[in-house]
């Protein structure tokens, strides 16, 4: 790739380091910066203390993760852009965030195929994209004429703080789906299931947004998670920032980019339905979906015949074995394809087609876009 000249224009970047969504987002940036060329200053503090650094480095431009009211007013008084990478409490001129309508179909789609009928939103008050996040939650759930549990409130470090939490969840009808804002907040409700002795995923199966790798590791069982395109986030941002420090037009100034699928890991590894055969063929199905097997090879695992484990399994979850079967497919493809640099070929060797020609059509079939194209929207 070509390195443009390096330039004089330079941009405060105001992320926290500490974060692992803030990291990624500035990987991001940082690749954009390495391509053109212009200079970052990285800025560590936070509100007041970040603004007054910002000030005094008197950028052509900013970058923040979840901006306050004291960095837009120093941008205002610097007469600089400012490009924001989250979805704020304040009214931001330029952003790139999260797709929260796709996140709550995503969850609902991920949690519903579960076999679940129960479920709950664990956020923060006071935060617009918890807020936004519960709403389309509740609103794909309602499609299918499920109703949701809210709790939401800032939850504190500290047992003796937990207890509302704990009791909102010893109070919800079992087996339940838990949303949670972001994976941090899901690594808390997972110790406030251990705390309350309620079994997970048995009885709650916890689902975060974020995908945090450390998180994920530290947490038992595993957290599952839905993928943020975080890098992609940062690098978007950094182009926007990058045209309005030039005074050129930005098209488009409110993106906001779809998640790339959902991690399912040891929080949700159970399938909420009383028939052993659809339970047996589903656990099959997630085991052996990178294989070249088809429905027959699925009925013959849990020795009925393929109708009869179809006329169950659609009784059971509402879809066909054929379906399931496709969409882990697709699901473990957008995130291949999101989270990887292997060819399309051998993400399609790794999904069980016998062709990349196949498994692209397929995947066009199902997603609407090429693997490539996904690929591309979600990195710079």
């Amino acid at each position: 790739m070509k390195i443009e000249t390096p330039s004089s224009r330079c941009a405060a970047v105001c992320i926290d380091t500490r974060d692992g969504a803030g990291r990624r987002r500035l990987r991001g940036v940082t690749q954009f910066v390495q391509q053109h060329g212009w200079r970052m200053m990285l800025v560590r503090r936070r509100g007041k203390e970040a603004a007054r650094e910002v000030a005094r480095l008197s950028p052509d431009g900013i970058i923040t993760y979840i901006a306050d009211q004291s960095l837009v007013d120093v941008a205002k008084r610097l007469s600089v852009p400012l490009v924001d990478t989250a979805i704020s409490e304040v009214d931001v001129p330029m952003s790139v965030s999260l797709d929260n309508a796709a996140v709550g179909r995503l969850a609902a789609e991920a949690l519903t195929r579960l076999g679940l009928k129960h479920f709950g939103y664990c956020g923060v008050r006071g935060k617009r994209a918890s807020d936004e996040r519960r709403s389309y939650f509740t609103q794909h759930l309602q499609k299918s004429s499920f109703t949701l549990a809210a709790f939401v409130q800032r939850v504190a470090e500290g047992e003796s703080r937990m207890k509302p939490l704990t009791n909102w969840l010893t109070s919800l009808p079992k087996p339940v789906g838990i949303l949670t804002f972001d994976d941090k907040l899901g690594e808390r409700v997972l110790a406030a299931c251990r705390w309350s002795g309620l079994s997970v995923p048995d009885w709650v199966a916890v689902l975060g947004i974020g995908n945090d790798d450390l998180i994920s590791k530290l947490t038992w069982p595993s957290l599952s998670s839905i993928n943020v395109p975080a890098e992609r986030i940062g690098f978007e941002a950094a182009h926007i920032l990058d045209r309005a420090m030039q005074g050129m037009a930005v098209e488009q100034s409110q993106r906001r980019l779809p998640p790339t699928g959902v991690t399912m890991r040891g929080s949700t590894d159970l399938l909420a339905v009383q028939d052993t055969a659809v339970e047996s063929a589903a656990q099959y199905i997630r085991e052996h979906a990178g294989e070249a097997i088809g429905v027959e090879h699925v009925a013959r695992a849990v020795g009925i015949s393929r109708r009869t484990l179809d006329r169950r399994f659609v009784k059971a979850l509402g879809r066909s074995v054929h379906e399931e079967l496709a969409a882990v497919r697709m699901q473990n493809a957008c995130t291949m394809l999101s989270e990887n640099q292997e060819t399309v070929g051998s993400i399609a060797a790794a999904c069980g087609f016998s062709t990349a020609a196949s498994f692209s059509r397929a995947f066009h079939s199902h997603t609407g876009c090429w693997p490539t194209e996904y690929r591309n929207r979600f990195r710079g």
